[in-house]
Formats: C-alpha cells, sequence, structure tokens
C-alpha cells in the first residue's frame, strides 16, 4: 500500500488530490495538510511514501519543504501546482514528477506509475469500472483567493490574457493560470475549437457568422459577445459548425 500525504492550502485543490488517489486501490491518503508548517510536521510524525505538494503556500513553501525533509525517511514528492514556471526548482529538489492543476486523470495515474517503479511496487489489476474521460470536464480557476470549480459545458469562450486565460462562462469571467495552447490540448475537440491564436470557442454557444469584406469572419456568440476567426482556421470552423445545431451567417 502506498502511503500519501497531501499538502496544499486550498481545500478544492486538497480534495481533487484525495478523489484521484481514491480511483487506485493500492493508494491510501493517510493526512492532510493545509501548509508547509503542518507538512513539515507531519512528516516527521508519519511514514509516507508520497507527498503530493502544492508550491505557493503561505509561510513555508512546497520547495522548502521538498528540500527540508529527512533523507534518512526521504518520502518521494511530486508536486501539483497551477504555475509551470517552478518545473526546474521542483527537480532540483529531487521531485519525481511534476502535475499542473486542473489535473488530468490519465497524467496522475502516470505519476503514480513513477511512484511505483521508485517503491519497486507493481500495479494493481485495472478494476472493472468505467474508463475515465479523455478531456476536462472541469477548469480550476482563481476567485477571491480561493479555488472555485468551472464546469467546462457553462465556457463561453476563452481569451488570452497575458500568462492567463480569461473564461467566459455562464457565472462570469475568472482567470486560469493555464495556456490557450494546453487548455486546446485538454478540452473536447468536438466541443472547443481554436478560432484565433487568442480565443478558443465552444461551439454550441456560436449563435452566428458574421462575414465582411476580405473575407474576415466573426463569431458571435449567445451573451453577444464576438470573437474573430483567423484566415487560416475559418474553413476548419466552418465545417464543424456545419455538422452541428444551424448557424445564422450574416452580412457585415
Amino acid at each position: 500500500m502506498i502511503r500519501a500525504l497531501v499538502v496544499d492550502d486550498e481545500p478544492l485543490s486538497r480534495r481533487a488530490v484525495r478523489q484521484l488517489c481514491a480511483r487506485h486501490p493500492d493508494v491510501i491518503v493517510v493526512a492532510e495538510c493545509r501548509n508547509g508548517a503542518e507538512a513539515a510536521g507531519a512528516l516527521r510524525r508519519s511514514a509516507v511514501d508520497v507527498v503530493f505538494l502544492d508550491v505557493k503556500m503561505p509561510g513555508l513553501n512546497g520547495l522548502d519543504v521538498a528540500r527540508r525533509r529527512q533523507r534518512a525517511q526521504r518520502p518521494l514528492v511530486v508536486f501539483v501546482t497551477a504555475y509551470d514556471e517552478f518545473a526546474l526548482p521542483a527537480f532540483d529538489a529531487a521531485a519525481i514528477d511534476y502535475l499542473t492543476k486542473p489535473l488530468n486523470p490519465a497524467r496522475f495515474a502516470l505519476a503514480l506509475d513513477r511512484v511505483r517503479t521508485q517503491l519497486g511496487l507493481m500495479a494493481p489489476s485495472a478494476p472493472a469500472v468505467e474508463s475515465e474521460p479523455e478531456f476536462l470536464q472541469n477548469l480550476v480557476a482563481r476567485f477571491r483567493n480561493c479555488d472555485i470549480l468551472l464546469p467546462t459545458e457553462s465556457i463561453e469562450y476563452i481569451a488570452a490574457n497575458d500568462v492567463y486565460a480569461a473564461v467566459h462562462s455562464q457565472t462570469g469571467v475568472h482567470l486560469v493560470r493555464q495556456s490557450l495552447g494546453l487548455l486546446e490540448e485538454r478540452l473536447d475537440p468536438s466541443l472547443f475549437v481554436r478560432v484565433h491564436r487568442s480565443f478558443i470557442v465552444q461551439v454550441d454557444y456560436v449563435t452566428a457568422v458574421r462575414r465582411a469584406r476580405h473575407g474576415k469572419r466573426t463569431l458571435v456568440l449567445r451573451s453577444g459577445a464576438e470573437v474573430p476567426v483567423s484566415r487560416r482556421r475559418r474553413d476548419a470552423i466552418q465545417r464543424l459548425l456545419s455538422q452541428r445545431a444551424p448557424t445564422t451567417t450574416s452580412g457585415g
């Protein structure tokens, strides 16, 4: 049995890791900690095989916890964070993997395989359950110092916003620290399409395609928002839209 410690200052993030661990019968979460100081204490008191460790936490951060753990009983470390810029220092701290939020079940399973390899364990036989969805069902966004879940079905479009992505959903606009390229890979391509270098749109929210001079196209969405379509993507967009509900085409 793999004994796991989950460390994150956000309850929602701890729950996500705990739920993913619960899908693997050879993994048990023995403790959860809200910050680095609690984690350091838990590591002194408990025998732990692996720590799923957030990086940015108040006080003692995850990198400090990883560097301070005792060599005599050093547990494996898998960093779990919304920030990809800490990957290099994370591996300098002898982490065996680095996962970015929102967590992908298949990617999480791969991290556990690496844990098993390091511990000399074999993966248990796969239970007869339905396979996990390949694409994201939720995004994790930051709101007033908390993580909130955004169901992908509620997302109208996503716009690039510096190092963030601005997710426009039925509940408002939320910032996610993920690139559009990564989101494009992890969202269902039958629902979401990259229409421009700066925009991803959920096709079910498109109500019209507005044509302008010189072949330019703009998508009109349910909210009234308008999103430009790049020239090289417009044919693919038109084919995808034609496979779904009828969409109005208007001149301009």
